[in-house]
């Protein structure tokens, strides 16, 4: 698939050192978009990228059933090949209360969770980021390093 359709469907910005994928609202069947995300996380696992935002408030589709969340999570834990963590950014009538994706999504080794704002979004990809280099023995920068 070439860049240019994934931008087609993507709008991909730079944050924080985080790449930002945006779902446009051109994009109007699910079973696409979720391939067209898998492909980007492809590629941003193929340039070392440790983590990835995505933005689906714009989705012009209906809200998946529990099924088309097991393949959707599915499909982007198998592109990601447990090199990823992921947060993504969604409208409230999208979460499951329960957050079966991201359970279904750690059952097959992709770490994702899932908010309504992206302050939180990033807040916990940053919270992630701490704890990594907490478990490889830095600290990130500013942070007392625990004893």
């Amino acid at each position: 698939m070439s860049r240019s359709t994934l931008h087609d469907s993507l709008r991909l910005e730079l944050m924080d050192d985080v790449p930002v994928a945006r779902l446009l609202s051109t994009q109007r069947v699910f079973d696409r978009a979720v391939e067209r995300v898998a492909e980007f996380i492809r590629e941003t696992v193929a340039e070392g990228q440790p983590h990835l935002l995505l933005d689906v408030r714009d989705a012009a589709f209906q809200s998946p059933s529990v099924v088309d969340r097991m393949r959707m999570v599915r499909l982007w834990a198998d592109a990601a090949d447990g090199r990823l963590r992921m947060v993504v950014v969604a409208r409230p009538e999208f979460i499951d209360p329960e957050r079966f994706g991201v359970v279904a999504a750690a059952n097959f080794g992709l770490t994702v969770q899932v908010f309504e704002r992206e302050e939180d979004a990033f807040a916990w990809l940053r919270a992630e980021r701490a704890a990594e280099l907490e478990r490889r023995g830095r600290a990130p920068r500013g942070a007392p390093r625990s004893e």
